[in-house]
């Protein structure tokens, strides 16, 4: 039960982003891997306070072999609990606390990984890796963006984020983009609506026409499922009585695979041209406003795909559950700086626990994951 205790004594040290710093819990797990035989440890200041901490088994040949991701960093607790947020009380086969599913639990059973094979005093072909990092929850996620500045990972280093997939192989990633759509008309009193162009009445059709747009779309992804849209925000008008003439909105557009930024920003641009083409003085353009975050797969031969496959066997006696993730994760950012294929999830947890209130994950399932988590380093380095 040592990974349970573990995971209580990561949530309860705070470490919301925003508001927050990863240092207090970076300074534990550099603690912790210290006291591991042949581990060394590095603390890579990616901003002031915030580190990520590396642990590395060194192998007999000096290159990645293996590379386990957790986040430190959490969002933050919120309000109305039932339970102390950073109490990691156990009840019932389930730890509470935040941070507990997403994803201090991941982030315990990656520890206890590099704690068994360090253990076991036998060096490995390749270096392992177990990378804690800052900043997942942030809209950079510059924790992983670092470790492939800084060389940490390349092109063809097995990759496995422990996000909360309750112990699910996911082998693919939705994408994203956000784009803000500005739409301009001409203001006029509302005695007089005709004399003006509702810049309002404009973006209902546009968002409108959007959804519809894509819902036409080919695309439709065994494990992924179709494309999705969300309308974030909307502003709009000056007053009740005058008719609008500006009109902003964000909207989140989530891919999957085979489809690309490009294809976005392509039938957005012909929706746009379609409603001002029928609606009288209105005008339109639109802007991305987040990073490239574009579909990640991992292809079925993979071998990280493979180890998981006869580790998870191994451990439970049934197969693995292949699934995809609906967010973007330190995995998928990996993936898109160094086009690598092999970058996947496995993990304790559910996403369906992520960012709530009495947030909780399965004792079960965190021994399970880490066993899983050991059996598959093992088939890869050994």
């Amino acid at each position: 039960m040592q990974v349970v205790e573990l995971t209580r004594n990561l949530v309860r040290i705070p470490s919301e982003n925003p508001c927050g710093s990863e240092q207090e819990i970076a300074q534990y797990i550099t603690q912790w891997m210290n006291a591991l035989p042949g581990v060394e440890v590095i603390n890579e200041e990616v901003l002031p306070g915030r580190p990520n901490v590396v642990g590395i088994l060194r192998g007999m040949e000096n290159r990645c072999g293996l590379a386990y991701l957790g986040h430190m960093d959490t969002v933050p607790r919120g309000t109305c609990w039932n339970c102390d947020p950073f109490g990691g009380m156990v009840k019932e086969g389930k730890l509470h606390g935040r941070g507990a599913a997403d994803m201090k639990g991941g982030l315990a059973a990656i520890l206890m990984a590099l704690h068994n094979l360090a253990q076991s005093g036998k060096k490995p072909k390749q270096d392992f890796l177990v990378c804690a990092t800052m900043d997942e929850e942030g809209p950079e996620m510059l924790g992983a963006v670092d470790l492939v500045k800084k060389g940490y990972i390349d092109h063809e280093t097995p990759v496995v984020a422990t996000e909360p997939t309750g112990n699910e192989l996911h082998t693919c990633h939705k994408g994203l983009v956000w784009y803000e759509i500005k739409v301009q008309g001409r203001s006029a009193h509302a005695g007089n609506p005709q004399l003006g162009v509702d810049a309002i009445h404009g973006m209902s059709l546009v968002l409108a026409e959007l959804k519809k747009h894509l819902h036409g779309l080919d695309y439709n992804h065994p494990l992924l499922g179709r494309p999705t849209l969300t309308y974030g925000k909307i502003k709009g008008g000056v007053k009740t009585n005058v008719v609008p003439a500006d009109c902003l909105a964000e909207i989140d557009l989530r891919l999957v695979p085979p489809m690309t930024l490009q294809d976005t920003a392509s039938f957005l641009g012909k929706v746009l041209d379609n409603v001002t083409s029928s609606f009288p003085g209105l005008k339109a353009s639109y802007r991305q406003i987040n990073n490239n975050r574009p579909p990640i797969e991992a292809p079925p031969s993979s071998p990280v795909i493979t180890a998981f496959q006869n580790a998870y066997h191994a451990v439970t006696g049934r197969e693995v559950k292949i699934g995809g993730f609906p967010a973007y994760t330190d995995a998928s950012i990996i993936s898109y700086m160094t086009g690598n294929p092999h970058c996947v999830l496995f993990g304790p947890g559910h996403l369906e626990q992520a960012h709530t209130i009495d947030e909780f994950i399965s004792t079960k399932e965190l021994l399970e994951a880490e066993k899983v988590l050991t059996e598959a380093a093992k088939g890869i380095l050994y």
